[in-house]
C-alpha cells in the first residue's frame, strides 16, 4: 500500500512544548512533504497562525479544527480518503484514570503509522531501535517484523544513526521441551532467529538486546540501556471488549518509554519505505 507524502499533525492548546510540531517540521523539510494540522479544539486562529508559520518556512500547510469528541472519527475519515504517510502527535502525559487515553485510542483504533513524540532530542547520530518478535510463526507478525526492520533501518540511514534491535523472550515454562524450560536456551534461540531474519533482509544491527519479557517491561529497559532516541514497534491491536480490558503492547509500552515511539501495523507499513527513500 502506497501512501501520499503528507504528514497529519494532531495538536491542542495543552501541547505547550510543541514537540510534535518541531518533529513534523524536521520530517517535512527532510522529505519535502506537506503538513495538515488537526487542531483539537475551536481555536482556529492559533491553528491558522501555525499553518502560516510553516508556509513562511517553505512547508506547504493546511489546518482544520475538531472537538476532541469527534477526533477519532475525523482521523478515520482522513485516513480512508488521503492515506497520509504518518500521523504525528505529542505524547500526552495527562492521566485518564480507568479510561483509555486518547493516545491509547489512536494506537488501538487507527491502522495508520503513528509517531508519538516525547522529546525534542534530534534523532541524528543517535540510536534507532526496532523491537520485533522473530520467534513467531504467524505470517502477519512475520510481515510486520520485516516492515519494522526495513523502516527502522531506513530512518537510521537518513539520520546517520545506529540501528539496534530488541527482542522480548517469553518466560521459561515447565514442560517436556527443554528449550521452553531454560532462559539461556530461549534467549539463544531468539538471538539466532533474529540474526537469521536480519540476514534475509540483508541488514545489520550495531546492538542487539535480547531478554526475558514481557515486552512492555523489557523493551523500555532495552531502549534505556541502548540510549535509543526512537523505538519502532508494531501493533496488532485488539478490538471490542478484549481491547478495552487488555489494550495492546504498543499502548502498554508507550508510558514506560523515555523516547519517541513509531508504531506500525501489519499491512499498513510497507508504503513508508518508498517515502523515506525519496
Amino acid at each position: 500500500m502506497l501512501f501520499n507524502k503528507q504528514l497529519l499533525l494532531v495538536m491542542d492548546q495543552q501541547d505547550q512544548a510543541c514537540l510534535a510540531l518541531q518533529r513534523s517540521r524536521l520530517i517535512a523539510s527532510r522529505l519535502n512533504c506537506s503538513i495538515e494540522i488537526v487542531w483539537v479544539g475551536d481555536d482556529a486562529d492559533k491553528a491558522s497562525q501555525l499553518a502560516t508559520q510553516l508556509e513562511s518556512e517553505g512547508i506547504a500547510a493546511s489546518f482544520r479544527c475538531t472537538p476532541k469528541s469527534k477526533l477519532l472519527k475525523l482521523l478515520e475519515r482522513l485516513w480512508a480518503k488521503q492515506r497520509f504517510g504518518l500521523l504525528i502527535k505529542s505524547c500526552d502525559p495527562r492521566k485518564s484514570g480507568f479510561m483509555t487515553s486518547l493516545d491509547g485510542q489512536i494506537l488501538r483504533d487507527l491502522p495508520c503509522p503513528v509517531l508519538m513524540v516525547k522529546h525534542d532530542h534530534l534523532w541524528h547520530e543517535g540510536v534507532v531501535m526496532a523491537a520485533v518478535n522473530p520467534l513467531t510463526s504467524d505470517q502477519h507478525q512475520q510481515q510486520l517484523n520485516d516492515d519494522l526492520l526495513k523502516v527502522a533501518a531506513q530512518i537510521a540511514r537518513v539520520t546517520d544513526s545506529s540501528l539496534a534491535g530488541a527482542v522480548a523472550c517469553p518466560s521459561p515454562m515447565m514442560g517436556a521441551d527443554p528449550q521452553s524450560q531454560s532462559t539461556a536456551l530461549i534467549e539463544k534461540q531468539a538471538r539466532g532467529a533474529m540474526e537469521s531474519l536480519l540476514s534475509q533482509l540483508k541488514l545489520g544491527v550495531e546492538a542487539l538486546a535480547v531478554g526475558e519479557g514481557p515486552a512492555e517491561h523489557w523493551i523500555p529497559k532495552a531502549a534505556d540501556e541502548l540510549e535509543a532516541r526512537l523505538v519502532v514497534i508494531g501493533t496488532r491491536a485488539h478490538g471490542g471488549l478484549k481491547g478495552a480490558l487488555l489494550g495492546n503492547t504498543a499502548e502498554r509500552i508507550l508510558p514506560r518509554l523515555d523516547c519517541d515511539i513509531l508504531v506500525l501495523r501489519a499491512g499498513f507499513s510497507e508504503g513508508l519505505v518508498p517515502i523515506l527513500n525519496q
